[in-house]
């Protein structure tokens, strides 16, 4: 029985066991091209990912690597008919980039999501106010709702999903401190914040304190995924407004390293953090009955955008907070 891990992860692994097939039939592209009547750049297409296997070509090629009719035919064939399915976001896939429902459909069939979150709440993570916030200062033309169903969207699949992957999510200090929504809707700022103590309790979540100085996250977000079956993790990483996937190892390896770096040297362990975002939340509610002109419970639809608050108290730094651990002490990260 295959679980549901969406048609993208399903393609993958399609290709994944494909190639492993071709090379243990000592065949090359070029001779599986010739011997199918095929263009190598039909083969190549299909292996490189940049388009589904109708199942005509799909028999085709299990026939030629004498497969086909065999329980492991079988079993492939099930998973190219997955990877043919329609995505659940498909009713609003006009309202997301090619790199977009790439990235979703990644996240809903990986086995482990990390990510490295120095500017924003991570979409997984956020209320519906937050996210309507966000999306109506990004994209103000119309696609603000579709946007916002697609977020309430993938977390519904992430949680009714069987197992729940893990996720693991370093934050920076920085992301509880911006009010998202502006000074003139805290409240949406702090239903963000009680939200992330909630989900503390099924994910981990992890805190940078500003105390730890510089460190790998700021140059830009990340996300690392992780597959079962013998798939190749992927990396995303966000910079100047650009997202990029790769598969090279170098790569991920290199992010994975630094992912562990900051969980281990840099961020608080996950009780700590959880106090943090607690001390953030009650700081904003007391400025918030303190402060004329606000109103705590108007929703993210009325809210201001994010570029809209100004340099006032509500982003001062100096407010009394816990008192932080030794910088980079023995244990710092450790539970």
């Amino acid at each position: 029985m295959i679980d549901d891990r969406g048609p993208v992860v399903h393609q993958a692994l399609l290709i994944h066991r494909l190639i492993e097939l071709r090379r243990g039939n000592g065949l090359t592209q070029e001779k599986v091209a010739r011997s199918l009547e095929w263009s190598h750049a039909k083969l190549m297409r299909y292996e490189g990912g940049t388009q589904v296997l109708p199942k005509a070509d799909l028999d085709a090629l299990l026939d030629l690597y004498r497969v086909l009719g065999t329980a492991q035919g079988r079993k492939l064939q099930e998973i190219g008919r997955k990877a043919r399915d329609k995505p659940w976001w498909y009713p609003n896939r006009h309202a997301l980039t090619t790199e977009e429902r790439y990235y979703v459909g990644l996240e809903m069939g990986a086995a482990r999501i990390r990510q490295c979150a120095p500017l924003l709440v991570p979409g997984l993570l956020r209320t519906r106010d937050y996210a309507h916030a966000l999306c109506a200062m990004t994209d103000p033309d119309g696609e603000v709702e579709r946007l916002v169903d697609v977020l309430m969207g993938r977390q519904g699949m992430m949680l009714t999903r069987s197992p729940v992957p893990d996720q693991v999510y370093v934050l920076d200090e920085a992301v509880l401190r911006r009010i998202v929504g502006g000074p003139g809707v805290p409240g949406v700022m702090v239903r963000q914040l009680h939200h992330l103590v909630e989900r503390s309790a099924s994910v981990q979540l992890r805190i940078i304190p500003e105390e730890a100085g510089l460190h790998f996250g700021v140059l830009g977000g990340f996300t690392l995924f992780d597959f079962d079956d013998g798939l190749p993790p992927v990396l995303h990483t966000e910079h100047r407004g650009r997202v990029v996937a790769s598969k090279k190892e170098e790569d991920v390896h290199t992010y994975a390293e630094a992912f562990d770096r900051l969980a281990a040297e840099h961020a608080l362990d996950t009780r700590r953090s959880r106090e943090l975002i607690e001390h953030h939340a009650r700081r904003l509610q007391d400025r918030t009955r303190t402060s004329p002109g606000t109103d705590g419970e108007e929703t993210g639809s009325h809210a201001k955008g994010v570029g809209s608050f100004p340099t006032g108290d509500l982003l001062a730094v100096s407010e009394p907070r816990p008192p932080p651990p030794p910088p980079f002490s023995a244990g710092f990260g450790s539970e």
